[in-house]
């Protein structure tokens, strides 16, 4: 019996085609003459999801396999085109509901190009289905809160002044939230560690005290929940028939904060009535009145904080998540540890605790440790999305991308192939480290002589991104998720108890672990 799942698959091919023939109808002449040369690109390329005599609806099975597939065929396709001949190849995906281009490493240089000819915007945007998660149009089109993050998370001075913000929120969710027990508790291990890192990361959105509301802080973290998984199933929809998904509850309590928030500005107040740190919400709003007064609106400021919340503490709690997943579930945990732990005592005593900026550079092998996770750990199959929308791209040896074409990297591959990285499957907690070692056990002191740092950016590490699209918030991220770690290293021990074996895909998305389990229990002082 065919499952009602599938009748709706069914039902959204032909209706999905049907559409399509209308649309081709009403193309305008040069849409009809892109449409034409990207057709002829695809057959210049090999199409690693479709055999080369595939036959009949080759290509809606090839759309279809993606679901599942995307992995496979991303890692046979870099193998055998990437490296071997640095040609692209096409990789059919229901995301566009017709093929991308998956670029070879070689390619890129056409990250830094203008964005008259690859553009970043209409990729990402899709990524993450804002769309479908936002109401308000003009908040993903006109990114205001985005010219915020590049001001001020790439500024080291700006970067610098949250950490005795985040260090002081860390050290309370850990009470709140672990608590003090020395007695072992079980708990979902996502979550537990997905708490700690929202909080040190909303309280430096938001500011005191309503980064601990709780009921906020409790919406918040189910938005965001929902927002990965949510991201996930629209993309497997085809394009014209993906839902339109809402946030509300949220902005009940955000706005009247907002509100209060302007009012204090306008009074020529440059902090809260807590005299609280400065926050991103605080850069925002004098940014906001600069473009007029409809973005002075509170709702839009709040949806604003939120677009920002599923663009940036998002990406936090997934990747801190995953390195304490790797670090203790590694069968080398003891011995990382060891290490871990000399290192964040021997910092915490030089500087007073990890309150600044110059104490958690220090931690190098706590950086190694989150950048190592972030390679093993992958958020996508692929990434670094860009469309070409200038005059055909060429990448050298006679290839033209078209007008039109989806590019992307194959960075999961990148990040584990062999040529860049000895044993590249496995957990290596001090691999970025280990270099800089000393002869004692203490890692070298000198910070600006580690060439592989969490936040460096180089073309077989590209978690950030890269090129002038690089993450502008990885400083802050870097800082904050270390005083995390070394908090969880320094205070309990932690047990993992389960989690799945191998990595789930759903499409181009790596699935999170969202139901490992772990226990822990506080350290007992010596």
């Amino acid at each position: 019996m065919v499952s009602g799942q599938l009748l709706l698959l069914l039902a959204a091919i032909v209706i999905g085609t049907f559409l399509a023939r209308r649309i081709w109808g009403s193309l305008s002449h040069r849409d009809k003459q892109d449409k034409l040369e990207r057709e002829k690109f695809w057959k210049t390329v090999e199409n690693v999801g479709i055999p080369p005599r595939g036959g009949f609806f080759a290509q809606t099975r090839g759309l279809l396999s993606s679901l599942t597939s995307v992995q496979s065929w991303t890692h046979s396709g870099y193998g055998r085109i990437s490296k071997a001949q640095k040609l692209p190849f096409a990789l059919p995906t229901i995301w566009t509901w017709d093929n991308v281009a998956v670029l070879p490493p070689s390619a890129l240089r056409i990250l830094s190009k203008p964005e008259s000819e690859v553009t970043a915007f209409g990729a990402q945007l899709e990524t993450i289905q804002l769309p479908y998660m936002i109401s308000d149009r003009d908040i993903y089109m006109n990114v205001i809160h985005f010219d915020v993050a590049r001001k001020h998370l790439v500024n080291p001075k700006d970067v610098a002044s949250l950490a005795a913000a985040t260090a002081d929120e860390v050290d309370v969710a850990f009470t709140d939230v672990w608590g003090t027990s020395p007695e072992w508790k079980t708990v979902n291990a996502w979550d537990a560690c997905g708490r700690i890192i929202m909080r040190a990361a909303i309280r430096v959105l938001i500011g005191l005290p309503t980064c601990r509301d709780e009921t906020y802080f409790e919406q918040s973290r189910l938005f965001s929940d929902a927002v990965i998984m949510g991201t996930a199933m629209i993309n497997t929809m085809p394009p014209l028939l993906r839902p339109v998904y809402h946030q509300a509850r949220c902005l009940k309590i955000l706005v009247p904060f907002v509100e209060d928030r302007i009012r204090i500005w306008k009074q020529g107040g440059e902090k809260g009535e807590d005299g609280s740190e400065n926050d991103f919400l605080q850069w925002l709003i004098p940014k906001c009145a600069k473009e007029g007064p409809e973005q002075m609106a509170p709702t839009k400021l709040a949806n604003r904080l939120l677009t920002f919340n599923v663009m940036f503490v998002i990406g936090m709690v997934y990747v801190f998540g995953h390195t304490v997943l790797d670090l203790y579930s590694s069968p080398n945990k003891d011995a990382y540890l060891a290490g871990l732990e000399a290192e964040c005592h021997r910092v915490s005593a030089q500087h007073d605790g990890l309150t600044s900026r110059a104490a958690v550079d220090q931690l190098h092998r706590l950086d190694s440790v989150i950048r190592e996770s972030m390679r093993v750990s992958d958020i996508a199959v692929t990434a670094l999305a860009r469309d070409v929308v200038g005059k055909p791209l060429d990448l050298g040896a006679g290839v033209q991308v078209p007008r039109g074409t989806r590019v992307v990297f194959p960075t999961h591959a990148i990040h584990r192939d062999e040529e860049y990285y000895e044993d590249p499957l496995r957990f290596d907690a001090f691999r970025f480290s280990r270099p800089f070692e000393g002869s004692s056990e203490d890692v070298a002191a000198e910070a600006k002589d580690q060439k592989d740092s969490l936040t460096t950016i180089t073309p077989s590490f590209l978690a950030f991104g890269y090129g002038k699209h690089a993450c502008p918030g990885r400083f802050f991220a870097a800082q904050t998720m270390k005083q995390a770690l070394a908090g969880i290293v320094m205070d309990y021990d932690v047990e993992i108890i389960s989690r799945p074996e191998k990595r789930q895909v759903m499409l181009n998305m790596m699935i999170p672990a969202v139901d490992a389990q772990m226990r822990y229990r506080r350290k007992t002082k010596k």
